[in-house]
């Protein structure tokens, strides 16, 4: 059992610090059994026992390395053992998982662990987990996204907390090289594991450690604080953004989704993040840069209609002054037939209604963006039973102007979005078309009778 009177070095920083938890609360703490986790077990068993807080252990057995895994699960069971602490350990089947998923060993294994630790957080009402990151492991992240292509999130590599499951994922030694992590475990005579697939630059981040890093650390010493300190900084920077960008997202949702007048007023990287956060609020899923690049293109254009298609499984579609998400691919559409009268029809799922109604009992019309209607003098009485509604067919024409024109060709000049065409009902007698919405009125509709306001609204998705 280490010296309670040991203290941890400069640049460790308390979980509970970081997480704004009393000292008080428990902690989970990620254990590989190498000397990173291995010191900061030391570290936080030292100030459990001064502030008085539930410490519990994590290990993952990825069951990639064979015996060598193996080796390191028994060495950290007996090490928690020694410090009368207690252990969770998870068995894991990873390269017959991330054949399963179709993904990378890396990124499964990664998936795999944080589900295991967010559960156990969420079991045992652990509030904190801590993992042994480091500086050294920070500016590898950054180096790794700048040459990947990277905006100002990237830049700010890992963060020092973060929000986690039902609690706060921190990294206590993110400001300790991997080099004074060495020292303080020779200090302590601290023994630890050492992963034999470190030494394995095929993998990118090993060969940037192992290749890069002496080169960096030759040219500029210590290079990891610095660029510690810089991400510090710009993390400052991107919260500000990021405020901005929430509040320029609450400002614009509505029904009908982003009003694209709100955010045409705003600058690209504030646009960037309420975009981000908007697809990901919606999708619960991230998008890249060059999917994010497209969506702002799409805002910034002025055409009345436009659609970028996502790597989510959804469009998005600005129509009528508004940004929204649908599934992929057109919706099919639906003949409609309904036969004229007063009150109220929802068609299409409810994504469409008509209303029919005396002038002097209609109190309101609706939003003009989504909302067409006409006035008109009707004897509703004799009229009634020769007048429907029905959806657009091929080769329909109004006559407008003393032409027969064709409606296809009206809505285009009206920028009626595409998906939209086959869906808005036709109001129709034995002659053809008596009123197309968002288009006009048939030359030589007799206006007598009793005045009456129709109106079709396309509702929200």
């Amino acid at each position: 059992m280490p010296n309670s009177n040991s203290f941890a070095p400069q640049g460790f920083v308390l979980p509970h610090t970081l997480a704004d938890q009393p000292t008080t609360a428990p902690v989970l703490l990620a254990l590989s059994g190498g000397s990173d986790s291995r010191a900061l077990l030391h570290m936080l068993a030292v100030c459990s026992k001064e502030y008085g807080f539930p410490l519990v252990l994590a290990h993952v057995n990825h069951g990639i390395r064979g015996e060598e895994a193996l080796r390191d699960r028994d060495f950290c069971i007996a090490l928690a053992k020694s410090y009368g602490l207690e252990i969770c350990v998870l068995d894991a089947d990873i390269p017959t998982l991330a054949k399963l998923h179709g993904r990378g060993l890396e990124e499964e294994a990664r998936l795999v662990r944080y589900e295991y630790f967010e559960q156990l957080m969420r079991e045992r009402n652990i509030p904190i987990l801590a993992t042994a990151h480091h500086a050294d492991d920070n500016l590898e992240t950054v180096l790794f996204h700048v040459c990947r292509g990277t905006g100002l999130t990237g830049l700010c590599g890992i963060s020092s907390a973060r929000p986690f499951g039902t609690g706060t994922l921190t990294r206590p030694l993110l400001r300790l090289t991997h080099c004074e992590i060495l020292n303080y475990c020779a200090e302590h005579a601290l023994e630890y594991v050492t992963d034999s697939t470190n030494a394995d630059t095929a993998y990118t981040r090993n060969r940037i450690r192992a290749e890069v890093m002496p080169i960096l650390e030759e040219l500029f010493g210590q290079p990891q604080r610095r660029v510690t300190e810089m991400t510090e900084t710009l993390r400052e920077d991107a919260a500000v953004l990021d405020a901005l960008g929430e509040q320029l997202l609450q400002s614009a949702e509505g029904e009908w989704g982003l009003s694209l007048s709100s955010l045409r007023e705003a600058e690209d990287p504030i646009v960037k993040r309420a975009l981000m956060k908007w697809v990901n609020n919606r999708t619960g899923q991230s998008i890249e840069r060059v999917h994010l690049e497209e969506l702002v293109r799409l805002v910034r254009d002025e055409k009345t209609y436009a659609r970028v298609a996502l790597p989510t499984g959804v469009d998005a579609i600005a129509e009528f002054g508004f940004l929204h998400l649908l599934p992929h691919g057109e919706p099919k559409s639906i003949a409609v037939c309904e036969p004229f009268k007063c009150g109220e029809i929802l068609l299409l799922e409810h994504h469409l209604r008509i209303t029919v109604k005396k002038k002097n009992e209609l109190t309101k019309i609706n939003n003009l963006s989504t909302h067409s209607y006409i006035n008109l003098k009707l004897f509703f009485d004799i009229i009634k039973d020769s007048c429907y509604w029905r959806t657009r067919k091929a080769g329909d024409t109004i006559l407008m102007g003393g032409m027969h024109r064709k409606l296809r060709k009206l809505y285009g000049e009206a920028d009626i979005p595409p998906r939209w065409r086959e869906r808005i009902p036709l109001l129709c007698d034995a002659e053809g078309i008596i009123w197309a919405p968002f288009v006009g009125l048939r030359d030589g509709w007799k206006n007598e009778g009793e005045e009456y306001i129709l109106s079709v609204d396309l509702l929200p998705d």
